[in-house]
Formats: C-alpha cells, structure tokens, sequence
C-alpha cells in the first residue's frame, strides 16, 4: 500500500495557505456582522435591549436604521482578515512541526526507522492537531483581541468617534496601548472553537475516509465539523464574551476579575448566559461557513489534502527492482 509523505511548504503554498485563511475568516465574519452587533448590544445594553432575537434586531433596525447592523465592520474585516491569515497558516505550520518532532524523538527512543516511526505517529494526530491549534490560537489572541475592543467600543457607543482610526486614536489616548490587549486572557477561552472544529473534522475523517478523496463529502464533513464547533464555542465560551464587552463597552480600569463580579452583582449568574442564543446562531453558522470557504478556497488554490502529499507505492517499486 502506499505510503504518504507530505511535500515541505515553499513559499507558493505559504502564500495559498495564508490567502486562503484571510479570505475566509474574513469574508465570513463580515458576512454575519449582524448577528453579532446585536449579540453585543444585548451583553452590553440588557436592559434596552430584551425583546428576544427577532424583537431586537427589529427594534435596531426601527430605531437605529439598518446600517446600525454593520457597526463595527471595518476592525472586524480587518482583524479576522490578519487573524485569519495567521490562524489557518500557523495551525498547519504547527501540526507539521510537531510531527516532525515526534517522528524524531520516536526514533531517537526506539531506534527505529523513519518509516516506523512515522506509522506509530500517525496513532498521535488528534493529539497533535490539538496541540498545533491550541498554540496557534494562543497567538492569533493577541492579534484578534485589540480589533475585537474597538469592534465592541463602536457598537456600543456609536457616537464614540467617527470611523474605525477615530475610535483607535481616542481609546490610545484615553485608556493607552495597553487596554487593546487587556482582555487577552479571556480571548483564551474564546478560541475552543478551533479546537473541536479539528477533532471533530478527523474524527470524522477517520470514520469516513472516503470524504478525503471526495470534496463534496469533504466539504460536508467540514460543515458538520463546523457546527459542532460552533455550539461548543458558544457554550464553553459565553461567559469570556460577556466579559469582553463588560470590559470594552466603555472607558474603565477594571481587571477581568472585577468585570465578573460586576456581572454577579448586577444579573447573576444569568449575566454570563446574556446572548448565547444569539451566539450560539452566530458560531454555527460562522464556523461552518468559515471552513466550508477555507476548503472551497484552499482546494481552488492548490492546497488540499492531495495536492500536499507525495504517494510513494513502496511495495511496486520493490516488486519493479526484484522483476529487473
């Protein structure tokens, strides 16, 4: 049976993998900037904002004008297109080094060969996907998190400035470089979308392995990835969201500790629940979206599953070299 290596990453496929994830992710969060404007002003107004999801996005649309809906496009087009970028291209970058570093130390602790102990590492792909995403995310925090402050600033105070350069010069100004990134840590939690979007999407692989070589059933296999993704983002990462725009919604000083036990006092613990329905809409949809585009436009570009791997039918060449 063949064996599969994958080709190294020169330049041309660096660019298609970086082309691939900015377009993407996007074109897909401004696609559904709707649903997250709303999603925001009901964390950050709960008290104007509580006729449901179809009363409220009526409500906004009667009394603030459709174009409402779209407060805040410009910092997220522009930091989902960076952190998309960074995010598909690193998670793949990673998931190859880490491989490549357990195919080492396998070898070096077994003293076997390079095939052997590439076979055992194959058992380890969900765990290394895992990893690669995990480290990817951790990064992509600390780009998508000072776009993400502005985003919530502007929606929740429209008035705040008058275009997306406005709002960064006055929120400098005001509160420093510092407060962009202040909400970094509860990024963390928000990034466990990627996470299950990969475990599942292998897990499934592995049962269906004829999706790999179908990209119809590939690209169904990243849409049920997708949703999954989607409803366990929401769940395990309401609460940080919450956070987020209790700490971005306006000028403050507070930590994330203190912005929680603001939310406490104030609703609860139903305070951390504040537009999960809406969310739950959102990240379905988003990441389904978001990885269908990924692997239309990676598979377009020359990047897919096949197009990364070299096939080297072993037993053939051996059976050629005995034959001669």
């Amino acid at each position: 049976s063949p064996i599969e290596l994958e080709k190294s990453l020169d330049l041309s496929s660096v660019l298609r993998f970086i082309a691939s994830g900015a377009l993407c992710s996007s074109v897909a969060h401004l696609v559904l900037t709707p649903i997250d404007v709303v999603k925001t002003k009901v964390q950050t107004k709960p008290e104007t904002y509580n006729q449901g999801i179809i009363g409220t996005f009526r409500k906004v649309w009667v009394e603030e004008g459709p174009a409402t809906l779209f407060d805040g496009w410009e910092p997220t087009f522009l930091g989902f297109f960076v952190g998309g970028a960074a995010a598909f291209f690193l998670t793949e970058y990673f998931r190859r080094s880490y491989t490549t570093l357990a195919t080492s130390m396998i070898m070096t602790a077994q003293s076997t060969s390079e095939i052997t102990a590439t076979s055992i590492t194959s058992n380890f792909e969900i765990p290394l996907i895992i990893a690669s995403a995990a480290t990817s995310g951790f990064i992509c925090c600390f780009i998508l998190a000072p776009f993400d402050a502005i985003r919530v600033r502007t929606v929740a105070q429209p008035d705040y400035a008058d275009n997306i350069f406005g709002v960064v010069s006055r929120m400098i100004q005001e509160e420093g470089l510092a407060s962009l990134f202040s909400a970094v840590p509860v990024w963390f939690l928000k990034e466990m979308k990627f996470l299950v979007f990969d475990t599942s999407t292998d897990y499934l692989l592995q049962a269906y392995p004829v999706a790999r070589e179908d990209i119809r059933l590939s690209l169904l296999v990243s849409l049920v990835g997708g949703t999954l993704g989607g409803i366990a983002a929401t769940i395990v990462s309401n609460p940080a969201d919450v956070v987020v725009s209790e700490l971005k919604k306006a000028k403050t000083d507070i930590s994330p500790f203190e912005a929680v036990d603001i939310l406490l006092k104030r609703s609860g613990p139903a305070a951390f629940a504040k537009g999960i329905q809406l969310r739950m809409i959102f990240y379905s949809l988003l990441v389904s979206l978001q990885f269908l585009l990924y692997d239309a436009i990676r598979l377009a570009l020359g990047v897919g599953t096949d197009d990364m791997k070299l096939y080297l039918n072993v037993l053939g060449a051996a059976l050629s070299e005995t034959s001669n």
